[in-house]
């Protein structure tokens, strides 16, 4: 029985290395940078200094660095994105990241930008999906790694209108018709992000439901990471503390910065629908869409009061005096290695969260065709700890293990399909 226990233990390991063999991450963040070297008499160069916001930035980069970061609220002047890349990416050694600023049709005080690790990706292509308020712009890279010049990604970084009321919801509404409209002529069934400062205040808004519907726009719909658990009317509401991206202050402690503390979601980064079944060589890793240092307690608090559990004191007060936003991040995993006449669709995909775990662990797959699966949850010495199976439908289909009474330590979940098509992932039980 311990040999067998053991063999089970090493194949699953096997399995997470035969994973890690075949793709490679590439990380993404994006933030709303605060009016970067834009100054407009209420943030100024006393209480929102570019060099301060520089040592900042600088360090809130030692706690996640990615491979594509897009920024929102960089200011018009040109020569910002390069200095940018000088100042806090291309340092201590480091030649590789490039730059590609916004194109700013719309004439805006703010602007979109782009930095991304030429190393692993070259820049194909910049274009806008709409120039109504303010520009989104749409940024197409591939990889280095393909010879065939195959797999695509693409990244659509919007900065919604602010502000509640009508209004303004009807503003954010016609620039995502625009820029769905723009997606579903150029990108349909493609590898696409969008992500950005949305100013949205719940899912109910007109601009979520245009992103998400798959009524409206079924080849190029976008699904939300955090779906269903972090969805819904998140404006002050505690019940969503664990997703809120903006306001890193409580006090009103200069004009610059927005104050209330976290309550608000207004940063996001939504993925195609060919993204999450992972079809065309990336997929989303499940688990990894984070908003870069919020603990799930910082309802109407400070980022940096009470001390923050995910991150350290120097990057929490970092994010608290760079900007009121949250930078939000997530990986995707790349596979460069399929036939040209292969389908990614030959993998079994799926989602879990939350990770660490303590009550439940919710899992969402997502299969074009009517399957089962057997899932199964192993402690390190190979014992199975939970074992189900079940039917996978044509659409998105969600499974609950609870795992409250099992003691704390690593497992391994392992959900294997009716084909033999085996995928195991870490989990950890706290």
């Amino acid at each position: 029985m311990k040999k067998n226990k053991l063999f089970i233990l090493f194949l699953l390991l096997g399995f997470s290395f035969l994973a890690s063999a075949q793709t490679e991450t590439l990380k993404v963040m994006q933030y709303n940078l605060l009016n970067y070297g834009n100054n407009t008499g209420y943030c100024n160069t006393t209480n929102n200094n570019i060099n301060d916001k520089n040592g900042y930035i600088r360090t809130i980069l030692t706690a996640y660095y990615p491979d594509i970061f897009t920024v929102c609220e960089m200011g018009r002047n040109t020569s910002l994105p390069n200095d940018f890349v000088e100042k806090n990416l291309n340092i201590n050694g480091v030649d590789y990241w490039m730059t590609k600023p916004g194109a700013n049709s719309a004439n805006s005080s703010l602007t979109n930008c782009v930095f991304y690790n030429s190393s692993k990706l070259t820049l194909v292509s910049h274009t806008m999906a709409q120039t109504y308020i303010r520009d989104v712009d749409v940024y197409s890279f591939k990889f280095k790694n393909d010879n065939t010049d195959r797999v695509i990604l693409t990244c659509v970084v919007a900065h919604l209108k602010a502000g509640d009321g009508s209004d303004n919801e009807t503003k954010r509404k016609t620039m995502a018709e625009n820029i769905m409209r723009y997606i579903n002529l150029n990108y349909r069934e493609s590898n696409v992000l969008i992500m950005g400062d949305f100013n949205i205040y719940t899912s109910q808004e007109p601009a979520y439901q245009t992103f998400t519907s798959q009524t409206t726009y079924p080849y190029c719909y976008f699904i939300d990471p955090i779906y269903p658990y972090g969805v819904g009317a998140w404006n002050n509401n505690s019940q969503y503390a664990n997703y809120h991206t903006q306001s890193t202050h409580r006090n009103k402690d200069n004009d610059c910065h927005s104050y209330g503390g976290m309550d608000d979601r207004f940063d996001f980064i939504l993925m195609s629908e060919n993204i999450y079944g992972g079809r065309d060589g990336i997929r989303y890793i499940g688990g990894t869409y984070k908003a870069l240092g919020q603990d799930g307690r910082r309802f109407n608090q400070s980022i940096n009061n009470p001390t923050n559990t995910v991150v350290s004191q120097d990057v929490a007060n970092a994010l608290f005096y760079n900007s009121d936003h949250l930078p939000v991040t997530m990986e995707l995993a790349v596979n460069l290695n399929i036939g040209l006449n292969e389908h990614s669709d030959d993998v079994l995909n799926f989602d879990f969260f939350p990770n660490p775990a303590s009550d439940n662990i919710y899992i969402r797959f997502y299969q074009e065709n009517l399957e089962k699966a057997n899932i199964l949850l192993f402690n390190t010495l190979g014992q199975i700890v939970y074992s189900q199976d079940i039917l996978i439908n044509d659409c998105l289909t969600e499974h609950v293990i609870n795992v409250s009474d099992l003691p704390k330590g690593l497992y391994f979940l392992n959900i294997t399909n009716a084909d033999g098509l085996t995928n195991t992932s870490k989990v950890i039980v706290e």
